[in-house]
């Protein structure tokens, strides 16, 4: 097994922050790292004095020249690795991606790659893959016959790829900046299954994702979580004595990889129960805000759509409009040439409103462009269906618009004209309303006040089950003015809009004159949402029981993040409720990701069957240098072994940690035994 980085930079380029270049660092860290052959891959240029200088000083590493490229439309990443001996012409091809690239946000298109590069099948493509920014699908489809595999950025997602058949033979590169002062160096590298190191070995290697692995000795069952450890990209149990260095050991992991939940010892412990209750109900309504927000949708576009109607202003059109037309009446003896002229009293022209059809055009553009999806909808509706549909639109769209335009252009000559008339003539003028938009706007609010009506009928509008826990939203109207205020979570007096609160129109215009309140959060002052949490027994949790939701939704979050590490959960949870409750799902999103545990319990550390094991130790040299020493191994091994090959005793470490030692196990089950009937 050969250990490889393939994506590492030494110049600062306009597409990368800005850092100074150290061959002390590269040098240092390739030592450091043992890695056997590394590719220097800048951001769209090579520069070829520079890469044969780091050649000729890591002499017992084997370096390939690469570049790192933005292509496509959203500028996705795509490493080109070359053969050394091909240096001097890879070095000419890059220059042409340098000259085309002048900005952060220029990328070339796979039409210019192959010109720049001509047969790519002399190259290794790795394009970003599960990582950002990522190259997109149609790219990935272009160049399938010259992609083998891709880089992802966590060991989750190496996991994935390697157990999904579809996907690429996924890689995982440090992405290094060899910069000055560097205090961790990287450990993402991978390990390939080659004898020789040349580009064509990689590439075969590649084809088969058994050969590339995270870990040299247990192939991708194993990731290199510091330099010296190895765990399982499954589950894992830290034991060990009281400062015996566990939690030091998951802040070192801490500081190597990124995305990472973190689950401290006390942290989801309560020390003022009032403000614990408070803020545990507002992060539940934080995190359910998407199913509220999705069940207020229909609502919060027609409050959208009524919120700047004005009956009031309604009604005055109509009544200058009778005013008028009244007057007008009484006035025929002031008729003249221009009151006598069509155009004096000629209505302008209705506009069509074209934003249902824009709508409907980007509904067809998101079923034409989707990837993910485009099986399922070609199955249903033929692509060429889709496009002829997409034109039809268009040209539909362009042939309303042209009528607008000319409606738009007629209704301000006729506004010109009439407004020429009336400085000419003695006659009353009457004036326009438009009784189908009174009419129509008089239909909307009341339906608005019928849907309002409605919505404050009180019900549930989720629940969900986590471990015997329910989570519940329900709706209710609001039961004063200080419930409003309570939900602005300002300074804000709402007495005077509550006073019309069952007049929703009215209600409606009250919350507009409030000017703190922003127009998209109207929708939330109609009904009140609850957010609760309630036990197996139908009530509201306890103190404790939050406590015990808290660390059953932060297990659950993980599944956002590439790594879990839980510090001690027995310092704040009784035994039934981490075996019952918490150990299974840990089980569960280990089989998705690395687990990391730390324990001195038995029942977190042997109940839940681990798939690797570590010891962590102590040791005090000459009464003040703490240093610590960690050995691992499978939970069936009887000995636990350390990187410098040291072993201890499997069993002994177990029931030191876990049991308070042999004797301590052996008196507590002949205890429980006398107990037994």
């Amino acid at each position: 097994m050969k250990k490889f980085d393939l994506h590492i930079h030494t110049l600062s380029t306009i597409s990368d922050v800005s850092f100074t270049f150290s061959m002390e660092m590269l040098e240092q860290y390739v030592k450091e790292r043992k890695i056997d052959a590394i590719a220097i891959t800048n951001h769209n240029m090579f520069d070829l004095a520079q890469y044969r200088e780091i050649a000729l000083k890591l002499s017992d590493t084997i370096v390939f020249p690469g570049i790192e490229i933005n292509i496509g439309n959203n500028a996705g990443h795509l490493l080109v690795i070359a053969k050394q001996d091909d240096v001097e012409e890879f070095s000419h091809k890059c220059e042409c991606v340098q000259k085309e690239i002048q900005s952060e946000k220029d990328s070339i298109t796979v039409e210019q790659l192959k010109r720049f590069f001509g047969k790519l099948d002399r190259f290794l493509l790795i394009p970003h893959y599960d990582k950002k920014p990522s190259i997109d699908k149609k790219i990935l489809a272009e160049l399938k016959d010259n992609i083998i595999c891709g880089e992802v950025n966590s060991i989750k997602k190496f996991i994935y790829c390697q157990k999904d058949n579809p996907s690429l033979t996924p890689v995982y590169f440090s992405d290094f900046r060899a910069k000055e002062n560097v205090d961790v160096f990287p450990i993402r590298q991978t390990f390939f299954d080659v004898d020789e190191i040349t580009l064509e070995a990689i590439k075969k290697c590649l084809t088969d994702k058994k050969k590339v692995t995270l870990s040299e000795s247990e192939g991708h069952k194993k990731f290199y979580a510091l330099p010296e450890l190895e765990l399982s990209t499954g589950l894992n149990v830290i034991i060990g004595e009281r400062s015996s260095g566990k939690t030091h050991t998951l802040n070192q992991i801490y500081k190597y990889f990124d995305n990472i939940k973190y689950i401290r010892q006390f942290e989801l412990l309560e020390t003022d129960p009032e403000k614990a209750a408070k803020d545990f109900t507002d992060k539940i309504a934080i995190k359910q805000s998407g199913i509220t927000k999705e069940y207020f949708e229909f609502f919060i576009r027609v409050v959208d759509d009524v919120k700047d109607i004005s009956l009031e202003k309604d009604e005055k059109h109509i009544e200058n409009y009778l005013a008028s037309l009244q007057k007008h009446a009484s006035e025929t003896e002031r008729a003249d040439m221009f009151s006598k002229c069509k155009f004096y009293a000629e209505n302008e022209f209705e506009i069509n409103d074209l934003e249902s059809l824009k709508k409907l055009i980007g509904s067809v553009d998101v079923l034409l462009s989707t990837t993910q999806y485009k099986e399922i909808v070609e199955k249903s509706v033929k692509r060429e269906n889709l496009i002829a549909l997409h034109n039809d639109l268009i040209n539909e769209y362009v042939k309303e618009q042209q009528v607008v335009l000319k409606k738009l252009w007629v209704n301000d000559i006729i506004g010109n004209i009439k407004q020429r008339l009336q400085s000419k003539t003695a006659a009353t003028r009457v004036t326009d309303v438009n009784f189908y938009t009174v009419q129509m706007n008089r239909t909307k609010i009341k339906k608005f006040e019928d849907i309002v009506k409605g919505l404050k009928e009180e019900r549930q509008i989720y629940c969900k089950n986590l471990e015997g826990f329910n989570i519940e939203v329900r709706t209710k109207p609001y039961s004063g003015a200080s419930s409003l205020k309570n939900h602005s979570k300002r300074k804000i007096a709402f007495s005077d809009a509550f006073s019309c609160y069952e007049d929703p129109y009215m209600f409606l215009q009250k919350l507009k004159e409030i000017e703190m309140l922003e127009d998209t959060a109207y929708y939330e002052y109609f009904v009140d949402v609850e957010y609760r949490i309630l036990n197996q027994f139908g009530f509201e949790v306890s103190g404790g029981e939050r406590a015990e939701f808290n660390l059953l939704q932060e297990v659950n979050d993980a599944y956002q993040y590439d790594i879990l590490m839980v510090d001690e959960p027995e310092s704040s949870f009784d035994n039934i409720f981490l075996r019952n409750r918490v150990n299974h799902m840990l089980r569960e999103i280990s089989q998705e990701m690395p687990v990391i545990i730390v324990t001195h319990n038995s029942t977190v550390g042997a109940s839940i069957k681990p798939d690797f094991l570590v010891h962590t130790k102590r040791f005090i040299k000459n009464n003040k240098d703490i240093s610590y020493e960690i050995y691992y191994g499978h939970p069936t091994n009887r000995n636990l072994k350390n990187n410098e090959g040291k072993q201890i005793k499997n069993l002994q470490a177990t029931l030191d940690c876990l049991e308070a030692g042999e004797s301590a196990y052996m008196e507590r089950g002949k205890e429980y035994e006398m107990l037994r009937d």
